[in-house]
């Protein structure tokens, strides 16, 4: 196993311990949190500048992000501090980008991480972060990363379409 997939393996089993501490170290998950989001972009950084991509890897490092951010979505959800609504929002985009995975995949075609979805992760952790901290402006950040996840998967299929139809 190469050294980025370990990180995301990794970034994987960080969630626990940030589920676990949420209720009762904000500094602690905060820090788990951002341990986290090092992992998430030390994975990539190393994958690319020393060949090291692999297919586990473009499956995986998705699959950790999705674990990680929905994970405490619903745990804010379930202590009442964020609508369900925009779980299953953003649950069904990832849920629409995965087959859209799958799909190109049936035809030999790798989906990269575009740049509206990189924004959308960067707004979604720091939405995770203010929520952890019970900062203020956190319903603004989050109603900003449900806008930016909504666009990023359009985004997905409006630049895949003809590909998949």
């Amino acid at each position: 196993m190469n050294i980025p997939n370990f990180l995301t393996i990794f970034r994987i089993f960080l969630t626990f311990p940030i589920l676990l501490l949420l209720s009762k170290s904000s500094f602690l998950s905060f820090a788990l949190f951002l341990l986290a989001i090092l992992t998430d972009y030390l994975d990539g950084e190393i994958a690319r500048r020393y060949n090291k991509i692999s297919n586990l890897g473009k499956f995986l490092d998705p699959l950790a992000d999705k674990i990680l951010v929905i994970s405490i979505l619903i745990y804010f959800v379930s202590m009442n501090l964020i609508s369900p609504w925009i779980v299953i929002f953003i649950l069904f985009r990832e849920f629409m980008v995965t087959g859209l995975r799958m799909a190109l995949l049936q035809k030999n075609i790798v989906l990269p991480a575009l740049r509206s979805g990189k924004i959308k992760t960067v707004f979604q952790d720091m939405a995770i972060i203010f929520y952890i901290l019970s900062l203020p402006l956190k319903e603004y950040l989050i109603g900003i990363a449900l806008i930016l996840t909504l666009y990023s998967g359009a985004y997905y299929f409006y630049k895949y379409d003809r590909e998949i139809f």
